[in-house]
């Protein structure tokens, strides 16, 4: 066989050294290594061929085929979709999906840890059943930025039952260490955690704002979410971030008021907001803020905090914003309601109808007719 020394390849180049080295017993050439370069070589052809191949199929042409990037024409995209890809599997109903990096925002002393640790034990496959939902039982970590252990046994003493051992929590003394070393302590933590038998691939971080100070600048946060979000892809994790909003009287909630988060808000899948209701102390609501892996909703989820068999909050129904924000005064609430409206009102609600029909018939708003029921523990 000859070779033309200005048209060879660096593949045929090595092949014919590795062929003379075994004929003549030159030992002048590294044969392992030449080996492994030609095997790199081969695999790298092999890859192009299949790029140019999944290329040609789309109808696109390219001068030249990059590595880690796959190109499917549009019935391709549907036919080689697998599963998870379609619909990705809820970790807690249309607030959170598996996979994301999400983010619960609301006022200090609101709940939010409440909630999310009401979360932390569902989702690991323990706490209290929620309504409509079912647990998908992943291993899950909270990393607790905010409440001491002895605080936490205080809080939670009587829920021991209902935690599982797929439930882990952590916490990180933050005043013992600069803020430079924070992060990476947290990166260390969940990586050292990938390598256990069961590992947690459900991560909570409490609190968000609290625990990191100034890493929360807008200068800084960039940096903070990309961690973060690397962690995530990289050992297939979902990851809610709980975060403290601009303290604000009872009106609708908006996306701003999640402060500087807003101006990284491409690193974020999901975020839904915890607000007080006007109804009572003990009732909140969520509300969803954005999603990506689902249509986003007017409604909203009103809870209510309860002590049975431990501090949590139990799902009430699902109404609009407008049953929870601020008013001038509840009592101003039933001037607007007049005594024939509200014996309809009542029988209506004793014939199980809905409160938009309720409310079409009686020519009320939908939120007028939940605070009134809420108002009068009806629901």
């Amino acid at each position: 066989m000859t070779y033309d020394i200005n048209t060879i390849s660096q593949s045929e180049l090595l092949k014919l050294l590795l062929s003379v080295k075994d004929q003549f017993s030159i030992d002048a050439i590294d044969g392992e290594k030449a080996k492994y370069e030609l095997e790199q070589q081969e695999k790298a052809l092999l890859r192009r061929k299949q790029l140019e191949s999944e290329i040609a199929k789309s109808g696109f042409s390219r001068n030249e085929i990059l590595d880690y990037i796959s190109v499917k024409n549009g019935k391709e995209l549907f036919s080689t979709a697998v599963e998870s890809d379609k619909a990705p599997r809820q970790i807690f109903g249309n607030f959170l999906y598996e996979g994301e990096l999400s983010i619960l925002f609301g006022d200090a002393g609101v709940g939010k840890s409440i909630l999310a640790y009401d979360i932390a034990f569902f989702v690991s496959g323990g706490g209290h059943k929620w309504e409509g939902l079912e647990s998908p039982n992943i291993s899950t970590l909270y990393l607790d930025l905010g409440m001491s252990t002895k605080q936490f046994v205080s809080r939670y003493k009587t829920a021991e039952p209902y935690i599982p051992d797929t439930f882990h929590r952590a916490m990180i003394d933050s005043t013992k260490l600069s803020e430079k070393e924070i992060l990476p302590e947290v990166t260390r933590l969940i990586v050292g955690t990938q390598s256990t038998d069961n590992p947690p691939k459900f991560i909570i971080v409490d609190n968000i704002t609290n625990g990191f100070g100034t890493m929360t600048a807008a200068t800084k946060m960039r940096d903070l979410l990309s961690e973060l979000k690397n962690l995530k892809e990289k050992f297939g994790l979902t990851m809610l971030l709980i975060a403290n909003s601009k303290k604000q009287k009872l009106r609708i909630i908006k996306l701003n008021d999640l402060g500087g988060w807003t101006n990284h808000i491409n690193f974020i899948d999901s975020i839904f907001a915890i607000s007080s209701s006007q109804v009572g102390n003990e009732f909140k609501y969520i509300k969803q803020i954005k999603s990506r892996a689902d249509e986003k909703t007017d409604e909203v989820t009103t809870l209510k905090i309860t002590k049975e068999p431990y501090l949590s909050m139990q799902y009430v129904n699902h109404t609009y914003e407008d049953a929870h924000i601020d008013r001038e005064d509840t009592s101003l609430l039933m001037l607007r309601i007049s005594p024939e409206q509200e014996i309809k009102l009542l029988q209506m609600h004793k014939d199980k109808c809905k409160a938009l029909d309720i409310a079409n018939k009686l020519g009320l708003t939908v939120g007028t007719i939940y605070s009134y029921l809420l108002h009068n523990h009806l629901l």
